[in-house]
This record gives structure tokens, sequence and C-alpha cells, in this order.
């Protein structure tokens, strides 16, 4: 589901910005699935 998640984020992101998904600004997308509580590190 995590990997569903990501793929779908980036995949708007990439759409809203007119851009493809490998182009992506990380930090974005980082910020973006944080924002929906996504845990991309285990600490």
């Amino acid at each position: 589901m995590i990997l569903g998640q990501s793929a779908a984020t980036a995949a708007v992101l990439a759409g809203d910005g007119d851009a493809v998904v490998q182009e992506l600004d990380y930090g974005k997308l980082r910020d973006e699935l944080h924002e929906h509580g996504q845990i991309l590190k285990a600490e």
C-alpha cells in the first residue's frame, strides 16, 4: 500500500507540474508524503 501511495502521489505531482516522474524534486515528494502521514524512514 505504501508503494501505491508513493507512486500515485508522484504521478499527481508530475501531472500538476507538467513534468515526468523521474524529474520530480524529491524534497517536494517527501514533504507531500509526510503530510499524508507516510513514514519514509524508520528511526
